[in-house]
């Protein structure tokens, strides 16, 4: 398993300054987020221009808040600037979102993926003639494409995937599978990872050529009990979307649900911190460095690629940039040793 770090900071600058620390480590990979205050795709690029070597990628940009034209453009630019270490992870991103931010109605969320990444896939590829595609949900119409620039090597996608369907259309039509950021191991394991096996088996597709990835929300601080909390905070936030449902399956989980979505509706940020503390233990790595390490040993067997998510639901934005640099010793360390 290969471990890599998502960049969280709301200030742009101060994130691409983890990007360079990051690189300078030497660790597996940096990846951005997406929000409505963040450009994944704008921070790859500036974390592409100001790195050599590792790997940069996006978790995740939402795949129907940009048109597959202006996604795959900005995809191509990213891989030709970061000289082919570019991984464009993608997910649907829930209903409330796609309706209240980027005003497209999700309708049969899975299919519509499958044929979105392709048609992602065959853009960036396309290099001159006319380009058609028309299908159940897009439908793209060019008479004259031409990219003089240097052709980019191909771009790998990931798609994320919390239910059944959609870990499914993950797995028929992506290079790689994301879980959701408080995907317990029991949720990986026996939802997710057979349906991926299955698919890729239907696919012809081996197994090493399919990453098995997922976020992982990961608080490092010298004061366990403060490492705790802060994660708490993020897994209770998380758990509130209806959404998220299949991540959370027992009576318990449903009750700390409830009071997690509560206190938000509430504004009481403590309160969620509260319910996510009932949640947090096997959904979250946290403590002191070294014991976020050993945390992520039941990972280990689980997953090609674990993300470090750092929290950020109602921590100072300082609090979050110092858990970053700890994070990056952290991922350091897991790969030297690994």
């Amino acid at each position: 398993m290969k471990v890599g770090l998502v960049i969280v900071d709301e200030d742009p600058a101060v994130a691409v300054e983890v990007a360079k620390a990051a690189d300078a480590a030497g660790i597996h990979s940096i990846w951005s987020i997406d929000y409505y205050n963040r450009s994944s795709l704008a921070r790859s690029a500036a974390f592409a221009a100001a790195t050599g070597s590792v790997l940069v990628g996006t978790s995740v940009t939402p795949l129907f808040a940009r048109s597959p034209i202006a996604l795959a453009a900005a995809a191509t630019d990213i891989q030709l600037l970061s000289g082919g270490r570019f991984v464009l992870g993608v997910g649907s991103s829930t209903r409330r979102m796609n309706r209240d931010w980027y005003d497209v109605d999700l309708d049969h969320p899975a299919p519509r993926v499958e044929e979105r990444v392709d048609l992602v896939r065959r853009l960036m590829a396309h290099h001159g003639g006319p380009f058609t595609h028309e299908g159940r949900f897009d439908a793209v119409h060019m008479a004259h494409f031409e990219r003089a620039a240097p052709a980019a090597p191909a771009v790998p996608i990931l798609v994320a995937g919390v239910g059944a369907r959609m870990t499914r259309a993950a797995a028929r039509s992506a290079d790689g599978f994301f879980g959701h950021t408080v995907a317990s191991v029991a949720n990986l394991t026996q939802l997710a990872r057979p349906i991926v096996d299955t698919e890729l088996e239907k696919r012809g597709c081996a197994r090493s050529e399919f990453a098995f990835a997922s976020q992982i929300v990961a608080a490092a601080d010298p004061d366990p009990h403060a490492a705790r909390k802060q994660a708490a905070a993020q897994v209770g936030f998380y758990s509130t979307p209806k959404g998220y449902d299949a991540l959370f399956t027992s009576e318990v989980d449903e009750a700390h649900r409830v009071e997690a979505r509560n206190a938000f509706l509430e504004g009481d940020a403590e309160g969620v911190v509260e319910a996510g503390l009932g949640l947090v233990d096997d959904r979250a790595v946290f403590g002191r460095p070294e014991e976020v390490r050993t945390q992520l040993e039941r990972y280990a067997d689980v997953l090609d690629l674990a993300l470090l998510y750092p929290p950020n639901f109602g921590v100072d934005p300082q609090a979050v940039t110092r858990n970053e640099y700890e994070l990056i010793d952290v991922a350091a360390e897991w790969n030297r040793s690994g």
